[in-house]
């Protein structure tokens, strides 16, 4: 068949995620699975304006057979939406299900927070024996549900729970006095969790603090310094060897870019182009014969994980839950746990 041209569409600016998805993704269309089969197209519309998500990509829709959004909630949505209605095949790496709404031609992978909560709560729980928690998390609508989501998991375990936003006073002679065995401090954005970082790293020392795996950047460890080592981290990668071959060059190809940290955002653009890619070469191009492939249920393998569509089920994850908990060790991030 001749190779079938894929569109990345992202938005204009330096935002880490989509900055990193649209690494991940141009590298995955270069890796040898694809290489013979995809062409890429780039393009980019202004963030946050939906009509201008539009108008870059119309033009593409009569050429492109298929689309990977480096996209937010609101532009996945928009996103497809446009894909079903000019017969594209579309993967974000959302985990929002509004982002589908049964829609289908667009397939959202990001990791559901039902399962990431629930593993986080089983690894403190099993790997870390803690019996009391403390949750402190941004007041955002999504950090609030993640805290919830967490601290139900732990309550069922029978953990002891206290959460908060980190926006009231007191918190950290709070958490001073109530001595958690853990503190998850829930939060994405590096400017407001460094100064909470050092904040408990001075008046508790060994308390360990594990983190979001939106805040596993290099960027990020630089700014804390001595502060970092031995934070505990939610992660999507099994830091010590890769898990398949696929991984391994992920990451090489990642450090030929000057990356030695890989992000979960480098990860899902990888797996969204990847996908795209594999299912239009097995449709010859086709995108409704495409999305028949996709949703019968063939156990797909990616660097974030493997994955199973089906009809009712666009976000493939339900089988196959990636999450991990890693540690910072020095200028390295490796395994929290190792198996005996």
């Amino acid at each position: 068949m001749n190779p079938v041209e894929i569109l990345l569409l992202r938005p204009v600016g330096d935002q880490p995620s989509p900055v990193d998805q649209s690494l991940g993704a141009r590298l995955a269309a270069a890796d040898n699975v694809l290489r013979e089969t995809v062409v890429l197209q780039q393009d980019s519309f202004q963030d946050g304006d939906l009509s201008d998500l539009e108008k870059r990509l119309e033009p593409w829709a009569g050429k492109v057979r298929g689309v990977v959004g480096a996209t937010g909630v609101s532009e996945s949505n928009k996103l497809g939406r446009l894909a079903e209605q000019w017969g594209l095949l579309c993967f974000v790496a959302n985990n929002n299900p509004s982002v589908w709404e049964g829609r289908s031609h667009i397939f959202h992978i990001g990791v559901p927070t039902s399962l990431t909560t629930q593993a986080v709560a089983e690894n403190l729980v099993q790997g870390l024996g803690a019996k009391k928690v403390y949750l402190l998390h941004d007041d955002t609508e999504f950090q609030s549900l993640v805290a919830a989501r967490t601290g139900g998991f732990l309550e069922e375990a029978k953990v002891a729970v206290r959460s908060q936003t980190g926006r009231e006073d007191g918190w950290v002679d709070d958490v001073r006095s109530w001595s958690p065995d853990v503190l998850y401090l829930i939060y994405s954005e590096e400017r407001l969790a460094a100064p909470m970082v050092r904040s408990l790293r001075s008046a508790v020392k060994d308390l360990p603090i594990l983190l979001g795996r939106s805040l596993i950047r290099r960027s990020f460890f630089s700014a804390l310094g001595e502060f970092a080592n031995g934070l505990l981290l939610v992660d999507i990668f099994s830091r010590g060897a890769p898990r398949n071959e696929m991984e391994k060059r992920f990451g090489s190809m990642l450090t030929g870019q000057g990356v030695n940290l890989p992000t979960a955002n480098h990860g899902f653009g990888w797996d969204a182009m990847t996908l795209c890619g594999r299912a239009l070469a097995q449709a010859n191009g086709e995108p409704k014969s495409a999305i028949d492939y996709l949703e019968a249920g063939v156990r797909l393998e990616g660097v974030t994980g493997s994955y199973r569509f089906s009809r009712n089920d666009h976000n493939g994850r339900s089988d196959f839950n990636p999450t991990v908990l890693s540690r910072v060790d020095g200028d390295k991030v490796s395994p929290c746990f190792t198996d005996p």
